[in-house]
């Protein structure tokens, strides 16, 4: 090499702007972006969602807004794996009694307008979820915090909830015995600002102009089933300070649903999720739009549970029999194809303590085994076995009618028993089956946090199905307050589990499946192919995830190279 191309090299190192040999590219709120990110001006993020009235998580979760989890900060998240991971709260644990959980809290976190935001900001998010005067209709989730139940019931003040801030950055949660997965249901934690309540009242988080955010985003634009804009929160010092500098919420209301594949071809959204078959086959029969689907079980199980306090099914064998009579693989190469994958238990596979394939063969498809149960029953080839119909809710109508009528056609052929299908009005069914008045219904539930005591324990007595088994109600019990290693935890509950399936509680059919588009050059860590293989996308994404820029050729630009590597190939 000649000692002028030398010469020209150095001289052209030693006048790069610093900010071409240094400095990587920000986006508007000063967070580092990565190397191959596009411009901050592309960092926006655009999809739908149903509008609410609310901004506000512990107002109410059936009309909020879907924004909640983005300017409100959690005490702790969850990632693509359900792991837990830091929130407001840098680190957590239960006292030697298992009684008390401490989130020890970040210093320096501010809400939006300047103030500080410290664990009594949570003290009075609590408060306020228990308040009976707030009539908080999600309060049921945090009843296992101390005096939670008697406060909402106004037998206790609300001061003397088992929630309190030992200083600023310590929160302590008290329970009334020892609760392993507490800091798994406080996922959904997100901080309401008691000064902004003070001041506004009810309608602090009903509009952006009196709106005041604690999370990675803040509200800048709110027109009612139109539009929400949130911009990246500059005063955010919490554990995930955002990438995407704006996120954009086309929200509409219930009775006029968009056109959502559609507005994707037509790049005017980034992200849908997919409804109906109808849409999932057009997705995959595209040259295109196939490469940019991504698909994930969901943690939400559709059963059948039935009144096991009164004939016909208080007898095992009907119950038996009935499960035998179900071909959940015709079920789901037919009404459900591509959106479910069987099921033969509560737990969903990928979910924490879940081992699926171990009931899969405990009620397999047998019509004949299924025909001599029901004749052992006293109802030989279905006769005299009383009318009873397959209830399915309104509102789970779309996902519900066509597997309930194959469902009744197996049953017909299967035991020649003739079963209706009725659809009932929400509230009239959730009412019966609070009070088990419901002989038999196709039901759905959707994990509200990702552990066994959740799923698991919906079966206990005290709740919403007429079964009862005392074997399942000591191992729940002995597993929602077993402070040990997790694995010895999960082993209770699949025992009970197993319990669950054997005495047919329920009759366990299928697991849907979701799936989403998004635009490829769009990339979060947390989009990779978690430890199961699904492509998850969680709460992280809004805030790891980014636009990638696929205009411009990184090998070709210094800027996003090391130094020594773009000399070197220069030298060569």
């Amino acid at each position: 090499m000649t000692m002028q191309r030398i010469t020209i090299i150095v001289s052209l190192i030693l006048f790069l702007p610093v900010s071409e040999l240094s400095a990587q590219r920000v986006n508007s709120i000063g967070v580092e972006m990565p190397e191959d990110a596009a411009p901050p001006e592309h960092q926006r993020l655009r999809f739908f969602e149903m509008d609410g009235t609310y901004m506000e998580w512990f107002k109410t979760i059936y009309k909020r807004s879907p924004a909640t989890n983005l300017i409100s900060e959690p005490l702790v998240r969850q990632d693509h794996n359900y792991d837990l991971v830091p929130a407001a709260a840098k680190s957590w644990e239960a006292t030697p009694d298992g009684n008390t959980w401490l989130f020890h809290l970040r210093s320096g976190m501010q809400w939006d307008d300047g103030r500080p935001f410290t664990a009594r900001d949570y003290v009075f998010t609590f408060r306020r979820g228990a308040d009976p005067d707030n009539a908080y209709d999600f309060e049921w989730h945090y009843r296992i915090i101390k005096n939670w139940s008697d406060v909402v019931g106004r037998r206790l003040p609300v001061d003397s909830l088992g929630v309190e801030a030992i200083d600023d950055t310590t929160l302590a949660v008290h329970t009334e015995q020892p609760v392993p997965y507490l800091p798994f249901n406080l996922i959904m934690s997100w901080a309401s600002p008691k000064h902004a309540v003070a001041k506004y009242g009810e309608e602090w988080s009903t509009r952006a102009e009196t709106h005041i955010s604690s999370g990675p985003f803040k509200v800048t634009e709110w027109r009612k089933n139109e539009i929400i804009i949130l911009d990246a929160n500059p005063m955010y010092r919490g554990s995930m300070p955002p990438l995407l500098d704006q996120v954009i919420i086309r929200v509409f209301s219930q009775s006029a649903v968009p056109l959502m594949l559609s507005a994707y071809t037509a790049d005017e959204v980034d992200m849908i999720l997919l409804n109906g078959q109808a849409a999932l086959g057009r997705v995959k029969s595209d040259p295109v739009l196939r490469h940019e689907l991504h698909s994930m079980v969901n943690f939400v199980t559709f059963y059948m549970t039935m009144d096991t306090y009164n004939p016909p099914f208080d007898d095992l064998r009907v119950r038996q029999a009935f499960a035998h009579s179900i071909d959940r693989t015709a079920l789901t190469d037919s009404a459900l194809k591509d959106v479910g994958v069987a099921a033969y238990s509560m737990l969903a596979p990928g979910f924490p303590g879940a081992k699926p394939e171990v009931f899969r063969h405990m009620l397999p498809y047998d019509p004949e085994r299924a025909r001599q149960l029901l004749a052992d029953a006293g109802y030989p080839d279905g006769k005299g076995f009383p009318q009873v119909d397959i209830w399915i809710r309104t509102h789970d109508y779309q996902a519900t009618r066509l597997p309930a009528e194959a469902i009744q056609a197996m049953i017909a052929e299967a035991l020649n028993v003739r079963v209706g299908v009725r659809v009932i009005e929400r509230k009239v069914f959730t009412d019966g089956l609070n009070n088990h008045e419901v002989t038999l219904a196709l039901v759905a539930y959707s994990q509200d946090f990702p552990d066994p005591a959740n799923l698991l324990g919906l079966w206990r007595s005290r709740g919403r199905h007429a079964w009862h088994d005392d074997t399942f109600e000591r191992l729940i019990h002995e597993g929602n307050e077993f402070m040990g290693p997790p694995e010895e935890r999960y082993a209770i509950y699949h025992a009970a589990e197993r319990r669950l399936v054997e005495n047919v509680g329920g009759i366990f059919l299928w697991f849907p499946v979701e799936h989403r588009l998004w635009k490829p050059d769009f990339h979060s860590p947390t989009l990779q192919p978690n430890r199961l293989g699904m492509e998850v996308w969680s709460n992280l994404t809004w805030m790891n995830g980014y636009f990638r820029d696929t205009d411009r050729d990184a090998a070709d630009q210094p800027r996003n190279r090391g130094l020594w590597d773009w000399l070197k190939s220069a030298l060569d």
